[in-house]
């Protein structure tokens, strides 16, 4: 069974593949993984060098770069666009999610029981190292998805989902280039109903660290927001006509 594995790249650490290495030690056991890097405007060589790594280990390794920073939702549809396998599955650069949670949800992608799996952050990923800011933000989301607007996955932002080509058909069609990408891309799937939705539970590595969100891309955000909620009841009422 072959899966790609899409991975937006955006200024990493230098060892930034040494957990691509390690999930690849225990997947490569079950499946033949092929790895779409998206270098997103990174400067450098620090992509580069860890790609040549990364072949020189005989992994399967397809490095695509573009010179400007577009988003990871621009970086993510480049790198899918490029895949060829039934099932794809994306993630970010530094692998933050444990191996178990990775390898579990692309099981339950495998069994053809959902088109799209998304990764579900319980209870214990809001008591790791989150600011109080950042707990309160994704905690209210989370409430507007589910009561306002009814999704059955009210977890649109764990970066980690997997899906098949029907699936694959939905997220291409996403337009946000920024972190919202995800929401559009949950909130279409849903939408549609021709696509089955399931979700994975998932737990993050010890080690990982929180980024701050600036207020000035929480406002570029709620305008993404409002812009896929306005343009998608626009299309359903033009479509009913």
């Amino acid at each position: 069974m072959e899966i790609d594995i899409v991975l937006p790249c955006y200024a990493p650490t230098e060892n930034w593949y040494l957990g691509l290495v390690e999930f690849n030690s225990e997947a490569s056991k079950f499946w033949n993984l092929k790895y779409i890097i998206v270098n997103d405007g990174t400067t450098g060589s620090v992509v580069q060098n860890g790609v040549n790594f990364l072949t020189n280990q005989n992994l399967s390794i397809q490095c695509i770069s573009y010179s400007q920073n577009a988003g990871k939702g621009k970086a993510l549809r480049t790198g899918v666009s490029a895949s060829k396998s039934d099932y794809v599955v994306y993630t970010d650069i530094d692998f933050p999610f444990t191996n178990s949670s990775m390898i579990n949800l692309i099981k339950l992608l495998l069994k053809n029981e959902f088109d799209v799996i998304a990764g579900f952050r319980d209870e214990v990923y809001y008591k790791q190292k989150m600011t109080y800011f950042r707990k309160i933000l994704s905690m209210t989301f989370r409430f507007f998805i589910s009561r306002i607007l009814n999704m059955k996955v009210e977890d649109t932002q764990c970066g980690l989902k997997g899906f098949n080509r029907k699936g694959k058909e939905i997220f291409l069609t996403t337009t946000v280039n920024r972190y919202l990408f995800d929401f559009e891309f949950i909130y279409l799937a849903s939408r549609n109903p021709k696509i089955s939705l399931g979700t994975a539970a998932v737990q993050l590595k010890s080690n990982v660290v929180f980024s701050k969100m600036k207020f000035k891309i929480l406002l570029q955000e709620m305008s993404n927001l409002i812009s896929v909620l306005i343009i998608n009841t626009l299309f359903k009422k033009n479509k009913a006509r």
